[in-house]
């Protein structure tokens, strides 16, 4: 039911030396979108999130726009124009399920004619063997977690703090590879699925991965079916 595909989207070469970000600029696909950036802003990259504006630097103002995935109109969508990739890196799992459909079934929307989908998410079955190994307090994780708990709390908190995250972010949905596979495919709005793991020669950081240790990172291609010019 989750199987991969054996060959690659046509846009990419897996068998090849050059990375994701590499294919694309060759290919003349410099279209991209980071949905829900925070503070990144990565160059190549239009971003957009829910921050006004004016809180954004003057540096980074002419590649960013406000805009909720969660709710934008069809004439903000419009105004956005279509993408060769959309991105979303560490934020699906930030809603619910429910809204990780809304905010992909818009994604589909901006994105061109096979344009492709990166989804990055915190991997659960890692923090799970994390938590089974006693092993958070040696990663990198710690640094971050210990921002709301003490570094002597159990594993049981660490792990609490990958489900739940921060107050002012908080996790609304955790994900293994079978459940984000699971996720893409019930949507029936793309094809061509593949796990791009950190060792792949199709991976970079940041672009791809931007916490590898813990990443779950997967690549799609809008399917057919689910794109027209009106959409």
């Amino acid at each position: 039911m989750y199987q991969l595909l054996d060959d690659p989207p046509s846009i990419i070469d897996s068998a090849g030396d050059r990375s994701l970000r590499e294919q694309l600029i060759d290919s003349g696909r410099t279209c991209w979108l980071d949905v829900g950036c925070g503070g990144n802003f990565e160059k190549g990259f239009f971003a957009i999130d829910v921050f006004p504006e004016a809180l954004i630097s003057q540096d980074h103002r002419s590649q960013y726009g406000r805009v909720d995935i969660l709710s934008v109109s069809p004439d903000e969508i419009a105004k956005l124009g279509k993408f060769d990739l959309v991105r979303m890196q560490h934020v699906l799992e930030h809603m619910t399920w429910e809204e990780g459909a809304v905010a992909l079934t818009t994604c589909v929307k901006l994105l061109k004619p096979d344009g492709l989908i990166l989804i990055t998410v915190p991997d659960l079955a890692v923090h799970v063997q994390r938590y089974l190994r006693s092993e958070y307090r040696g990663s990198g994780f710690a640094g971050w977690a210990n921002h709301r708990i003490p570094s002597a709390a159990p594993d049981s908190c660490y792990f609490s703090i990958f489900a739940h995250s921060m107050p002012y972010e908080p996790h609304k949905w955790c994900y293994d590879q079978e459940g984000l596979l699971y996720r893409l495919k019930t949507l029936g709005l793309f094809h061509d699925i593949i796990v791009l793991r950190k060792d792949s020669s199709l991976a970079s950081i940041p672009f791809t991965h931007n916490r590898p240790d813990e990443d779950l990172c997967v690549l799609a291609r809008v399917a057919k079916t689910s794109y027209s010019e009106d959409s």
